[in-house]
């Protein structure tokens, strides 16, 4: 297989895709991440007083 195979352009962009969705659900997680940590912060503060 020749590097003007069509074959190794469609893996490099599979590849690229899976690490594209890879970097969005880890960007999401750490996010949902910080919105829970905040919201359980918020009910600390307002339970104590």
């Amino acid at each position: 297989m020749n590097s003007d195979s069509a074959f190794n352009y469609f893996e490099i962009l599979m590849l690229g895709m899976f690490a594209a969705g890879w970097g969005v659900l880890e960007w999401q997680g750490r996010r949902l991440d910080r919105k829970r940590e905040e919201r359980t912060k918020s009910k600390a503060n307002s339970s104590s007083t």
